[in-house]
């Protein structure tokens, strides 16, 4: 009599499991080529920004109401380039869509007519906005991703719908007598799963997922002025605070790994190269903007020069292939560096544009296209210190304006704005 052989079921579940793990490598390893493809065509289409060493002004909007201090204090593009978010002093924040005729195009004529903007969403707020940020994965594509979180005096962390402005939920801490505690910094946890809020005596972490008032703390010995989190090394989140210093802390036990010191004045803005290997560091009435090699903090890589001469918030940017830094000053000048092409002195070559007669504080580089965000404005006294109440002869500049700096075709009527010399 035959008998019939029957394979050990075991055997099928073992072939099964390493099908599986065979299949999500091979997912992996695509989707590892194809970040690595996307990362090589960005920087190849990267090197050709600012080749014309000109920018051509796309769009505007304009503050003229000066007695209440109504002027800008940053802006910045959400991660799929939609929109543009900006707040303005006492007034709240206003958010504003990138003009269509922009989508996709590879040059503009160099005498296009200025798109005038108009928000399309207005917050307003009674007290001083904080600090603000876009959810790290916001895409127009999907509504439950669109939108945003701000931190405001005498407020808690608020987050609002990108699609209509409606307040969603809030993110509540407390000090040591129960009182409610305004987030002087904010940042999003690469993944988007976290939030973290910078206080005056340490930093909260929230659940992105969970809003009201549980949330872990790491205690500091100084206010928390800045956030920012290594999207590539995502267990390091860099904490600058305005007694000079930065703390680079291990989201994983909270504990700090280092200690940067080198600003004369309070750190005011952090920003991580996207490839996680550089952070910029910028403070407040100091002229010096430090790029950090994280392999080596012993001391600054480079020192960049910015003319800072006051209390402000002077944002700065690096662009999503890590070709290029930008920043502001309080006299109007946009500082370009090129960090991939060093002069004779091994030191980043730079583009100076005069894009403003007032302070430019707001500086942000679109994450695909050749545009740059600008936004000016500054805290005015009159002579005799009191505040609303201006010379007639000092200029006075709120706006926030579009520039482009890719390819453009010149006709006779050329209003591209041109690097001082």
């Amino acid at each position: 009599m035959d008998c019939d052989e029957h394979e050990d079921p075991s055997d099928d579940k073992q072939i099964d499991k390493q099908l599986e793990e065979n299949i999500q490598e091979s997912k992996e390893e695509s989707s590892q080529q194809k970040n690595e493809n996307e990362a090589s065509n960005l920087l190849e289409k990267e090197k050709h920004y600012f080749k014309e060493q000109k920018v051509i002004e796309v769009a505007k909007a304009t503050f003229p109401n000066t007695s209440n201090q109504h002027y800008t204090k940053g802006v910045l593009f959400s991660p799929d380039g939609t929109c543009i978010l900006s707040t303005i002093n006492a007034n709240g924040m206003l958010c504003y869509e990138l003009p269509q005729d922009l989508y996709g195009k590879e040059e503009i004529n160099d005498d296009r007519e200025i798109t005038l903007f108009k928000p399309v969403i207005s917050i307003k707020s009674v007290g001083n906005i904080y600090d603000f940020c876009w959810y790290p994965f916001m895409s127009s594509y999907d509504a439950e991703t669109c939108f945003w979180i701000s931190s405001a005096q005498n407020e808690p962390i608020k987050m609002f719908d990108a699609f209509n402005g409606s307040f969603r939920c809030s993110y509540r801490a407390y000090d040591y007598a129960d009182e409610l505690e305004a987030a002087l910094s904010l940042c999003f946890s690469p993944d988007g799963t976290c939030i973290y809020g910078g206080y005056k005596k340490s930093i909260k972490v929230f659940t992105t997922s969970v809003p009201g008032r549980d949330y872990d703390t790491i205690n500091t010995k100084q206010p928390i002025s800045c956030l920012a989190m290594n999207y590539y090394e995502s267990n390091v989140l860099a904490a600058g605070s305005w007694n000079k210093t930065i703390s680079l802390i291990d989201t994983r036990d909270y504990l700090t790994i280092d200690t940067l010191h080198g600003h004369k004045g309070g750190v005011t803005y952090l920003k991580y190269s996207s490839n996680g290997e550089n952070l910029i560091s910028g403070s407040r009435k100091d002229s010096n903007l430090l790029l950090w090699d994280m392999r080596n903090l012993s001391l600054p890589l480079y020192k960049f020069m910015r003319k800072v001469e006051n209390n402000q918030k002077v944002y700065f940017d690096i662009s999503t292939g890590g070709t290029w830094l930008a920043s502001g000053d309080t006299r109007g000048i946009v500082h370009i560096w090129n960090l991939r092409d060093l002069n004779d002195d091994g030191f980043p070559k730079e583009i100076q544009f005069p894009l403003h007669q007032d302070s430019c504080s707001g500086v942000n580089i679109h994450p695909y296209l050749p545009i740059l965000a600008t936004s000016s404005g500054q805290f005015k006294f009159n002579n005799d210190g009191e505040e609303n109440e201006f010379d007639e002869q000092e200029i006075i500049e709120n706006s926030l304006v579009l520039w482009w700096f890719g390819n453009h075709i010149e006709t006779s009527k050329s209003d591209a704005v041109l690097p001082l010399t």
